[in-house]
């Protein structure tokens, strides 16, 4: 392990033996660090903490602290575990369970940038990019390759579905479906067109996610209307059944069905 002299690593923590930590840094507690990850100056990395191989941790990064729930019990024995490949740029803050024995949990290969902030109880997938001052508040549930712009903020116990991209400062209260662009406030402008061909799905299956959406978005079916449509269909491609079924999935905050904005560009 390659430390600053001024760091501060308890006796407790366990670090694989080429992470490097930098000046000022402070681990406290039982944290755990996988090989090749490095911690940069003056970030704060406490209690029940496990970070995977070849992370990267920016400089005042606070990563482990006690949730901002008032009457939370800091006797609680929760964490944080965070996968491999991560980059956690500065001051980025993640804060631990509010639950006995349970995790904040971040999948592998996301890319967190300036000033993010993940509430208690968030559960993200992998290949996410969360942009500069995004707020994510307590149980948010985020898939796979997803990107979040700046500023964006996202109320608690909301989900957010793969390859969804979310404009700048836009707000959201209401869960989002896979594959598409949202902005405003609780608005979808469309599909995420150039997202799903980056990630490989072939014209077909874009068709199909297309007349899914169309089905929920603008057949001017009501969400109950719209899934008994869909069930009628004699089948769907794998794509299109994961964007309908996000719909049948029970949820504390309803979801995002109105629209603005323009046609999709030509899948």
């Amino acid at each position: 392990m390659k430390a600053h002299p001024t760091a501060v690593i308890s006796p407790e923590a366990v670090l694989a033996e080429d992470v490097e930590v930098g000046p000022y840094t402070v681990i406290e507690g039982p944290v755990q660090i996988g090989a090749g990850s490095r911690v940069a100056s003056h970030a704060c990395l406490r209690g029940d903490l496990r970070i995977g191989p070849g992370c990267q941790i920016g400089s005042g990064a606070i990563l482990g602290a006690d949730p901002q729930s008032v009457g939370f019990d800091p006797a609680i024995q929760s964490g944080v575990e965070i996968g491999e490949g991560n980059v956690i740029r500065e001051y980025v803050t993640i804060h631990r369970s509010l639950y006995e024995g349970q995790s904040t949990r971040i999948g592998r290969n996301n890319f967190l940038m300036t000033g993010a902030h993940l509430g208690h109880d968030v559960i993200m997938g992998d290949h996410n990019v969360v942009a500069n001052n995004c707020l994510l508040a307590g149980h948010v549930e985020i898939g796979h390759r997803c990107f979040l712009g700046g500023g964006s903020a996202f109320h608690q116990f909301m989900r957010i579905g793969d390859y969804v991209i979310v404009r700048g400062q836009s707000a959201f209260g209401l869960d989002i479906p896979p594959f598409v662009t949202a902005a405003g406030v609780n608005r979808i402008s469309g599909l995420n067109v150039i997202g799903l061909r980056r990630g490989g799905f072939d014209r077909d299956a874009r068709a199909e996610i297309k007349k899914a959406f169309d089905l929920l978005y603008r057949s001017g079916l009501n969400l109950t209307q719209a899934l008994e449509a869909a069930d009628s269909r004699d089948s769907w491609s794998d794509q299109a059944r994961l964007f309908i079924d996000f719909f049948r999935v029970p949820g504390r905050r309803g979801f995002c069905l109105k629209r603005f904005g323009g046609e999709d560009p030509d899948l």
